[in-house]
Formats: C-alpha cells, sequence, structure tokens
C-alpha cells in the first residue's frame, strides 16, 4: 500500500509493502530524508543502499531506480524536497552563484548534519494541513542555504542548468538498457534528437534501439535466472520490462523456455 501527500513540492511517502514503481528519469534536483526503512537506488553502475536517519541528493536528468523496503515492523517512511529549476534559477541570480563544473555524480549521500535533520524533523507537523505554494517556497530556500552549509560543492549540481552534452552512444547504452524509459529519455540524456539518435543507433548496432534492447534486456536476465539464481518475478524489473506476462512470453519466444523453468 502507498501513501503520498505532496505540499507544492514538499512530500512525503509511506509504502507499507517494498515497492520499485515510479519514474525512473529524474526531471528536478530533488533530497530525501529516510524517516524510517530503507531505500536502495541504482544509477546504471551501483546499488546503493540509504538507511533510517540518511539524506540522499539526487539530480535532476539522470537516469536512477529507487527500490523503497519496509524495514523489520517500520513501514518505509520518506520526506522528499523537488528543487525546481524556476527556484534554483532565481536563488543562483539573486546569490550570484554559478557552478564552474559539470557534476558527473547521479546520488550525493550528506555528512551528518544536524540542522538539516532538525530541518525534516520540524516539516512533521505540516502534513495534513494546508501549506501555501509561498511558505513551501520559503522552507524549499531555506533547503538550498542548508545545502550549500553542508557542502558548498554542491553548488556544482544544484545551479548547472546546461542540457546534455553529446556523448558516447556504446558506452551509455551499455551501462543503461536496464533502465524502462522511452527512447526520447534515452536519446535527450544522450544529447541527440531522437531521429539522430535513432540513426546514430542503427548505424552502431546494425538494427533498431528496440530490437537491441529487448535482446540485451533477455541476455542479462537469463544470466540472472541462471547464474544469480533469481526468480523471475524479481529480474522482469530490474533489466527494465515493464511487467511480468511480457517478459515471461518474450522470454520464452527468444529461448524457448520460459523463465520458471531455468
Amino acid at each position: 500500500m502507498k501513501k503520498q501527500e505532496d505540499l507544492h513540492g514538499i512530500q512525503r511517502h509511506c509504502y507499507t509493502k517494498s515497492s520499485k514503481a515510479g519514474e525512473q528519469f529524474i526531471t528536478e534536483h530533488g533530497i530525501s530524508f529516510i524517516v524510517s526503512g530503507e531505500m536502495e537506488a541504482y544509477d546504471g553502475n551501483t546499488k546503493h543502499l540509504y538507511q533510517k536517519g540518511d539524506v540522499v541528493l539526487y539530480r535532476k536528468n539522470a537516469l536512477i531506480r529507487f527500490v523503497k523496503y519496509p524495514h523489520r515492523e517500520e513501514n518505509f517512511e520518506a520526506t522528499s524536497i523537488i528543487l525546481d529549476e524556476n527556484l534554483l534559477k532565481n536563488f543562483a541570480e539573486q546569490y550570484e552563484i554559478a557552478s564552474d563544473k559539470t557534476p558527473k555524480e547521479s546520488l550525493f549521500k550528506l555528512e551528518q548534519d544536524e540542522l538539516i535533520q532538525s530541518f525534516f524533523e520540524g516539516l512533521e507537523s505540516w502534513f495534513g494541513n494546508k501549506i501555501s505554494p509561498e511558505l513551501s517556497t520559503v522552507k524549499k530556500t531555506e533547503m538550498i542555504h542548508l545545502l550549500l552549509r553542508n557542502n558548498h560543492e554542491f553548488k556544482n549540481v544544484l545551479f548547472h542548468f546546461g542540457m546534455p552534452g553529446k556523448i558516447n552512444l556504446e558506452a551509455f547504452m551499455n551501462t543503461n538498457f536496464r533502465f524502462n524509459v522511452p527512447l526520447s529519455r534515452l536519446a535527450f540524456l544522450t544529447g541527440r534528437s531522437l531521429a539522430t539518435f535513432k540513426r546514430d543507433f542503427e548505424k552502431l548496432y546494425h538494427t533498431s534501439p528496440n530490437k537491441w534492447l529487448q535482446q540485451k534486456r533477455l541476455e542479462e536476465a537469463h544470466y540472472l535466472l541462471e547464474q544469480k539464481k533469481m526468480k523471475a518475478k524479481d529480474v522482469y524489473l530490474e533489466v527494465g520490462f515493464e511487467t511480468l506476462s511480457h517478459f515471461s512470453y518474450a522470454f520464452k519466444n527468444h529461448f524457448g523456455v520460459s523463465p520458471s523453468h531455468l
């Protein structure tokens, strides 16, 4: 069961069961405080585990898959602050702050910070009440100040407003084929229009992106099932399929046996 409350970009999430659902393309910067439970975040290279009391900053224009787990007798609960681009641009202009390098990482676990901890604890009483957009903006602006106080280098994350540049397509696809996002998102992250992405892809792989993605995901699934002894109900989301039934059909069609047979 999932519960969510959104106070104009200040959000509370609660899950009574583990969940992998949700958008995997991050459209705005955000920061989350784990109230209870555990959260796993996969960025294409590494799985990061965050526990009760941890604070994690994640940047926009990144592919991240979050999995939320209840822990022991506690539900998974987290409070998140969404820092939209307009707010950050106004802040950067007011305080004359600019990014001086392009961020490479997508996830940043904050050092323990008493002020940030107190900030999130102070939001507890907000949920369940009517809060104006103006008041939410005040609190979000306060969070930006606290982030820069915690680590001034976060300016390179928060105030980097450029679009993704053209990057190596093969390296990107081999890292990110497991993410279940539209081709338009993948094209954007490689610094290409959708038409250019498809054209460059077919030159490189001599097949369409959709066919390549399905084959690559099925090969990865076969490895996880046979070598890692994972179950089909865990594998299909891990490799980027939308549903278990679609995965099972495609797997049997490709390998001649059902995933459960392995």
